[in-house]
């Protein structure tokens, strides 16, 4: 799992702790006391009560917000598939500047490279934590096949790149993301 729900949006501290709600007992109040929970007080918020508390900065945040976090930490998105008698297939859409290329082994007229609009971007970004893409196993691999359609996508980050692979297997969003891709892209992504 690529999401760490214990790193602070606000200052990437990991002196974080779980928001605990409820009557308190004593041993609570002394953990407290020493920074390793937090209170959140005997009544949730039905509206919102954070999970996650930085002791760096005070800042507070539940799970919806750290998934949101991780993505917005993804800077481009390198997508490849195919196999040895349909050719390969390149897609990179770098999520800061919008810059998109797309290529194709064989059918070379169909390449391109374009510049996102940002509104298009933007709803690409936020379909693409729709399709689960940070908690996708490493490897999806069927060995009774022998030969078929291999993919990987790389997830380009500031500190550490996520590379997720597949011979003639996929993750049960892989359909969605697929068709998030020929969105994008303007081709049939399979």
């Amino acid at each position: 799992m690529a999401i760490n729900y214990k790193i602070c949006p606000y200052c990437n501290s990991k002196d974080v702790v779980k928001i605990l709600y409820g009557y308190p007992s004593g041993d609570m109040i002394m953990s407290e006391a020493t920074g390793k929970v937090k209170l959140g007080g005997c009544l949730i918020n039905i509206e919102y009560s954070p999970d996650y508390h930085c002791n760096n900065c005070e800042n507070q945040w539940d799970k919806e917000e750290a998934i949101y976090y991780a993505y917005e930490k993804i800077k481009k998105i390198k997508v490849s598939i195919g196999g040895y008698h349909q050719g390969h297939e390149s897609l990179s859409i770098d999520l800061k500047t919008g810059e998109m290329t797309y290529s194709h082994s064989i059918d070379e007229e169909d390449n391109l490279s374009i510049s996102l609009y940002p509104d298009v971007l933007e709803d690409f970004k936020d379909k693409l934590i729709g399709t689960n893409i940070l908690n996708w196993k490493r490897n999806y691999d069927d060995n009774e096949i022998l030969d078929g359609t291999q993919w990987e996508v790389e997830l380009v980050r500031a500190k550490r790149n996520i590379k997720r692979s597949g011979s003639n297997h996929y993750p049960k969003e892989w359909e969605e993301f697929c068709k998030l891709i020929s969105e994008i892209s303007g081709r049939d992504f399979r």
